[in-house]
């Protein structure tokens, strides 16, 4: 096990404010260390590159020199995959076609996938994209999770549980892309390029609200030439192989496929951003109740409530003081740990300050409109002060 801690000589608690950022950061995974990047960008919540990520993952085999152009480029090692990935139905979405505010989506088998991709396709673009490629073969230990994205509260419990996880392989041929979004949970992500180059389009947040229609609709997609005719402060970012690419909670962002590209990918969320992620819970079921506002008057509306948001949104009220409960009991035990990590006591301090931190601001909120609820909020609270 590797221990992961804070030096909180180091950590700043002012946030940032992200219309002076000038540039997006490139570093040498070997040039930073855990605590200096907790500061200056996981606390911050401004994106950076980190260069040199997958030198030494397994999954490099998938990749081979480009014999035919050039000795020093990689290109897709189809053959090597077909040798380490059994074939598995996998979820595809078609670049070329709309669904609502996504891609269209189908389910194809992999080795198939892999055949279309050989072809150089010219007409559908399809991306095999979250895929749960480590759920379905757990034993298959083809990348490690950098050290920097270790404090993963969503992944930890989730796998503890053996419940689903956020843990995704993306392929896909030059030209494939994904949509206007913000990340589920209004969480962090992490990208790393195994081969291939995607291009970023990031906005900061809060600009995206200038891309809204008169019904306040954002946009499927984004150009560049489009941001600049609205003003909006945005970042393009180009994104080689063995580059990990971390994600701020709540940046919009647009991401397109270069060349043929393979990537790891991550949705988390920790200490640093929890209250993002309960203030998007906040305003999703605001959402939904004034979708269902004709119907206020019927038996248990706050409680259909939380079922539409979860199904909306992933998770509701409940679900995320669960999650807060379990990760304050395994802090408190000094039972903690994800992929090989481990947490120093400046770092379980901090998580435990952050949890009481969003509990307090929840018990504050007009949403909580349930005694249970309210009660489970003094109960983690009481936890932390009677054991912290």
């Amino acid at each position: 096990m590797l221990e992961i801690n804070v030096n909180f000589k180091t950590v700043s608690g002012s946030t940032t404010d992200c219309t002076k950022i000038k540039s997006i950061d490139r570093v040498h995974c070997e040039e930073i260390s855990y605590s200096e990047f907790f500061s200056n960008y996981m606390l911050k919540n401004i994106p950076v590159i980190i260069t040199s990520i997958s030198d030494h993952w397994p999954c490099t085999k998938w990749t081979r020199q480009d014999e035919e152009h050039s000795k020093t480029a990689e290109i897709i090692n189809f053959s090597q995959i077909l040798k380490e990935i059994p074939d598995m139905k996998v979820p595809v979405a078609n670049c070329s076609k709309q669904y609502f505010n996504s891609h269209e989506k189908i389910e194809m088998n992999f080795h198939n996938f892999l055949d279309y991709w050989k072809t150089e396709p010219k007409d559908d673009l399809l991306y095999l994209k979250d895929w749960h490629l480590r759920k379905e073969l757990p034993q298959y230990n083809f990348y490690t999770v950098p050290k920097f994205f270790a404090s993963d509260w969503l992944n930890e419990i989730l796998c503890e549980d053996n419940k689903d996880d956020y843990k995704f392989v993306y392929m896909g041929p030059k030209g494939t892309w994904t949509s206007f979004h913000c990340d589920v949970f209004t969480s962090f992500s992490w990208s790393t390029n195994i081969v291939g180059q995607k291009k970023w389009i990031f906005l900061t947040p809060g600009e995206e609200k200038k891309l809204e229609d008169k019904l306040g609709n954002l946009p499927f997609s984004i150009t560049e030439k489009e941001l600049n005719e609205k003003d909006a402060k945005f970042f393009v970012i180009v994104q080689n192989p063995g580059e990990a690419i971390f994600v701020p909670s709540g940046w919009f962002h647009q991401v397109f496929n270069l060349k043929d590209t393979i990537s790891i990918n991550h949705n988390w969320f920790n200490g640093t951003q929890i209250n993002c992620t309960w203030n998007a819970l906040e305003n999703n079921l605001s959402q939904v109740e004034k979708e269902i506002d004709d119907c206020r008057d019927m038996e248990n509306f706050n409680e259909h409530c939380q079922v539409l948001l979860k199904a909306s949104f992933g998770m509701n009220f409940q679900d995320f003081l669960q999650l807060l409960q379990k990760i304050v009991e395994k802090t408190l035990n000094k039972t903690r740990s994800f992929e090989g990590f481990t947490y120093g006591d400046n770092h379980l301090r901090f998580d435990l300050d952050s949890v009481n931190n969003v509990l307090e601001t929840m018990e504050k909120s007009i949403w909580i409109k349930d005694e249970d609820t309210f009660q489970t909020i003094q109960n983690i609270k009481k936890l932390i002060e009677c054991n912290g």
